[in-house]
Parts: C-alpha cells; sequence; structure tokens
C-alpha cells in the first residue's frame, strides 16, 4: 500500500556515446608501460575488471547527450517538460569552470524560464544526493516533479599513465522523482551518509604541471589516496547499507545492491561483505561512468528488479558516502 505522502521514481532514461573504446586502445600505452615499470603493482593493480568504454567523439556535447536521457526519464514517467518544476543533477567535466553545463541540459530540454535548475557538486554521488534534495522539496510542498539528470564525461580529463584511468567511460543517466501512484514501484524510503573530511585532497581533479599536461586531469595520491581506497573505500559502503538496513529491518537477501562502478576490487568486496541477493552493473560494458554509473544501470534493469528492495550506494571524493533504500 503506498501512502499520499511517499515519493518514487517514477521514470528512467540513459544513454551512452556510440564510440566505443577497448582495453587495446592505443591510447591506453603510457599507462601499459608505466605499469610495467612498476611491476605491476601500486594503482595500476586497483583498477581493473572493465572490457568495454563509451567515448565522445569529435563534437559530441555532454549536455545533449545528459538532455537525451533526461528526454527519456520524462517520457517514461509518462510526463511533458512543461510538468518538470526543477531540474537538478550535474554535468563534469563541465564545458566552463561555471555556470555548470546542467543549465545547457534545461535549454535542449525545453524546460521553462519557471524550472530551477539546482546543480549539484559532489563527485561522485551526484545522482543520490540530488535524488534526496529533490525528494526532500517533495515532501516540503515546494513542487510536483523534479527531473534529476548526470551527465559524466572525464576521459578527456585523464592522465593515461595513471591506473584509473583505464577503466573510465562516458554516459549520462536521469530519473524523474514525484509522488508515488497506487501503482508505483521504486518507491523511496530512506537514505543515510558518512563525511569523511581528513580524505579531503586525497583525490583531486586538478592541473599537474607534473604531468606535461595543460588541462585539469584526475589524480589520487599515491599515499592519502591509496589509503582512503583501501579503508573507507573499501569498507565504508558496507558498513553504511547495514547500518541502513538495520534501521528498516531489512535483510541482505531481500536486497538488490547498485552501486558505484569504480573497479571490480570494490565491487567485488562490496558484494562479499553486504551480501545482496541480485547485485546489478554495466561496469564490464561501459567502465566507470564516475557518478553517471548508477542511474545508468538503474535505468538498464528497473524493469527487472526481483527483490522487495533496491539499495543504491555511491561514494565521493569529499570525501563522502551515500546509501538510499527503495521499496520495489
Amino acid at each position: 500500500m503506498v501512502s499520499a505522502s511517499e515519493c518514487a521514481l517514477l521514470g528512467f532514461g540513459a544513454a551512452v556515446p556510440a564510440q566505443v573504446r577497448h582495453n587495446d586502445d592505443p591510447l591506453f600505452e603510457p599507462l601499459r608501460r608505466a605499469a610495467a615499470a612498476e611491476g605491476g603493482g601500486g594503482e595500476h593493480a586497483l583498477f581493473y575488471g572493465s572490457r568495454e568504454r563509451r567515448v565522445l567523439g569529435p563534437g559530441e556535447s555532454l549536455a545533449s547527450l545528459t538532455a537525451k536521457a533526461g528526454a527519456a526519464a520524462i517520457a517514461d514517467a509518462g510526463l511533458t517538460a512543461a510538468q518538470v518544476e526543477r531540474l537538478y543533477g550535474y554535468l563534469a567535466v563541465s564545458e566552463f569552470i561555471a555556470p555548470n553545463q546542467l543549465y545547457s541540459v534545461h535549454r535542449e530540454l525545453g524546460l521553462g524560464q519557471g524550472t530551477w535548475v539546482v546543480p549539484v557538486n559532489s563527485e561522485f554521488a551526484n545522482f543520490l544526493m540530488s535524488v534526496v534534495l529533490a525528494w526532500e522539496a517533495l515532501r516540503a510542498g515546494s513542487l510536483r516533479h523534479a527531473l534529476v539528470a548526470v551527465g559524466s564525461a572525464w576521459t578527456r580529463n585523464m592522465d593515461y599513465s595513471q591506473g584509473h584511468s583505464h577503466v573510465i567511460g562516458e554516459g549520462a543517466g536521469a530519473a524523474v522523482v514525484g509522488f508515488a501512484g497506487p501503482d508505483s514501484r521504486c518507491v523511496l524510503v530512506d537514505w543515510a551518509a558518512d563525511t569523511f573530511s581528513n580524505e579531503y585532497g586525497a583525490m583531486v581533479l586538478t592541473v599537474r604541471p607534473e604531468s606535461g599536461l595543460a588541462h585539469p586531469t584526475y589524480g589520487i595520491s599515491s599515499a592519502e589516496g591509496i589509503r582512503a581506497f583501501m579503508s573507507s573505500g573499501m569498507d565504508g559502503p558496507p558498513r553504511l547499507v547495514a547500518r541502513l538496513l538495520a534501521k528498516h529491518g531489512v535483510s541482505p537477501d531481500e536486497v538488490t545492491l547498485i552501486s558505484h562502478q569504480a573497479t571490480r576490487k570494490l565491487m567485488d568486496h562490496w558484494a562479499q561483505a553486504i551480501r545482496p541477493h541480485e547485485y546489478l552493473d554495466t561496469f564490464e560494458d561501459y567502465g566507470n561512468m564516475v557518478h553517471a554509473s548508477i542511474p545508468v544501470t538503474l535505468a538498464r534493469f528497473h524493469r527487472e528488479l526481483r527483490t522487495k528492495y533496491l539499495v543504491m550506494v555511491g561514494l565521493g571524493i569529499g570525501a563522502h558516502q551515500m546509501a538510499m533504500l527503495v521499496r520495489v
């Protein structure tokens, strides 16, 4: 039975570029040389498991890709653009430092002048945090329908001698958040979050003169970053999910899990620690789409959810972690 005040994810959409980058791409040659020089250890040993990833081609726009995902979510919810009262989300790496390219998504979707754009800069949990903000606005009576849309295009901001660069792919995902109807699935139940501000600076996107590259690149500190990966990164999400499930008396075998998808090392550890009934991902085909992995995976599989509950868990470089419980 759905309460009149409950909120749900009403529609889903995703879009990925057509261009495929395989593991044998010449772009990864600096990575292979660096890994060989380090004997296959260090950061290079942490990131693996992706067979392919998608990348934007010359002249292709992340905003257009994200608008495509957003339009699909609006249509899937049975709405029109005129019914979207607020647009939450984030595009990264954005065309400008400011404003965020989410405003271009607003324009391409034909959203109204009264539709407020709310960029949520919280890599990599932008989607989950945006859903929570939309959910709270609905509960406060501020609106009836919100669109959450995120787009990720980090492949042009990689140093391809670094281990994490191998798995990065591009994509966009979206969902409509609104009041649940009597037949609604994906009803929002609760969320939880942890903040690890002591890890601030361990993983950052910034200009690195030592790399010889003029554009900002993502990097993981060889000391603090690896330590954060191996400690809070490995064990934080399972603890957070366990806390959220225990609060509501939900057993892991009642749950389908969708998570951040950075590497099989993390995902295999989370699977073993959380032990969900099912664990869905798009990592092998699409790689690490950074903040777009969760909504793209959700859009791909939402009609195939077979458990009573869905848990989505993400993490970010604030550092922070978020988990959301959804009743299917």
